[in-house]
């Protein structure tokens, strides 16, 4: 027998529910049910009191460090602040957690962004308290895995012409051998870091050009993107 170690557990966020890429940093994951429960007690129960839960709210509280690359924020722990101070659909992400060593007993569920600093010393590592409030039913997952494929999140500035210079976004990107805007691909391009590429816009027509990085893993998912000419 053995003890289970409170780290086992890992964290996705996505925007979409389609494309997901991991929260780098955690420090600490809890998941919660806070039950509603109503008296079912009758005469047949002699005396004994019985309950029944009638709804489940279900709330992941995670902190992390906040990471930053040459002064660029990880794109990960982005789609997590944009969410901030949000109203509708833009208040929500995307959250799953699972066993890192491959146990099945991950959860996936749509949730509202409650993010606060939660370390704030001049000595401190800036420190981020997220509390991911259910919004829905949590549905039971297969363990996704630790797959280092690729992911694309974000791509910046929107619109940018041939030649000009385009700040991708995503995570797994060391050891990148391609990048595309569309069919075309980058002939010059950095991988900054692991979350970070700037890439060159290569020549072609204005309009949609989904971005996408390969490495030796395989290729990421295709972010949409509009480009000028």
């Amino acid at each position: 027998m053995s003890n289970e170690l409170a780290r086992r557990l890992a964290v996705d966020i996505s925007a979409d529910n389609t494309t997901w890429a991991r929260l780098v940093g955690t420090t600490d994951v809890n998941d919660q049910d806070n039950m509603t429960e109503q008296d079912a007690s009758e005469y047949e129960t002699d005396g004994f009191a019985a309950t029944e839960v009638t709804m489940h709210g279900w709330l992941l509280a995670v902190k992390f460090n906040r990471k930053s690359n040459a002064g660029v924020f990880d794109p990960v722990q982005e789609i997590i602040r944009a969410a901030r101070f949000k109203f509708g659909d833009a208040a929500r992400v995307w959250v799953r957690w699972y066993d890192r060593n491959g146990r099945n007993d991950g959860k996936q569920g749509r949730a509202l962004v409650e993010w606060n600093r939660s370390k704030t010393g001049v000595a401190d590592i800036e420190e981020i308290s997220v509390n991911f409030k259910g919004d829905g039913i949590l549905v039971d997952i297969a363990n996704p895995g630790n797959s280092t494929l690729p992911s694309v999140l974000s791509a910046t500035p929107s619109g940018a012409a041939a030649g000009a210079q385009v700040t991708i976004g995503g995570q797994y990107f060391t050891g990148a051998t391609g990048v595309k805007f569309g069919a075309v691909s980058a002939t010059v391009f950095t991988v900054v870091s692991d979350t970070h590429i700037v890439a060159t816009v290569p020549a072609g027509s204005a309009g949609s050009a989904p971005v996408t990085v390969t490495t030796a893993a395989g290729t990421s998912n295709a972010l949409a993107y509009t480009r000028g000419a």
